[in-house]
């Protein structure tokens, strides 16, 4: 029968394998402990937005921006149209001040999606470097719901959907913006609140 032989911790092959360990050790738990992130929650995701304007349709997620091809946006088109006759609610927008017009907002949130369609009439065309803007508000926090174009007619519309819920986004504004870049809603045009 042979007899094992104790472990030498003094050999210089036995040191070197145990301070390799102990260095392999130290890198992982080094790892865990100062990799990005580390002890924060992870964001969460962006919720995806669709903006259907007539100068383009657009897909937005986060930063993230998308064309939709004229399929998408007829497709688009046709399932906020139904949500919006079948369920939802509606309110009027009307003028701000000296400006003119009036407008039509409806709204639904249905299989966890939620749509907005903006229509207006009686507006005028906008002035080169001008545009109108559509919003939602809450509690003086506001979202882009995207550009608006009107015609000569001084007809127009918007129609926005979200993965979010933004029901609690109680106001409606159209605003006549300069092209400066700047992202804050400027003049008020219409207005209204579900």
């Amino acid at each position: 029968m042979a007899v094992k032989k104790p472990i030498d911790i003094q050999s210089p092959n036995v040191r070197n394998v145990l301070l390799g360990i102990g260095v392999i050790l130290l890198v992982v738990a080094a790892y865990f402990l100062f990799k990005p992130g580390s002890g924060e929650m992870e964001p969460s995701p962006s919720p995806e937005e669709i903006i259907v304007q007539e100068e383009g349709t657009v897909r937005r997620v986060g930063e993230a921006v998308q064309s939709l091809s004229d399929e998408e946006i007829k497709q688009l088109r046709e399932e906020s149209d139904n949500v919006l006759q079948e369920s939802g609610e509606e309110t009027s927008l009307d003028p701000v001040g000296d400006f003119s017009g009036q407008g039509t907002v409806k709204r639904a949130f249905s299989e966890e999606k939620f749509y907005l369609r903006v229509q207006v009439s009686g507006i005028a065309m906008t002035d080169k470097g001008y545009f109108y803007e559509g919003w939602i508000t809450r509690d003086g926090e506001t979202i882009s719901i995207g550009r608006m174009e009107v015609g000569i007619d001084g007809a127009g519309f918007l129609y926005y959907t979200s993965s979010a819920d933004r029901s609690d986004y109680n106001g409606v504004v159209i605003t006549l913006e300069p092209e400066d870049g700047d992202p804050a809603p400027a003049t008020h045009v219409l207005e209204g609140e579900f």
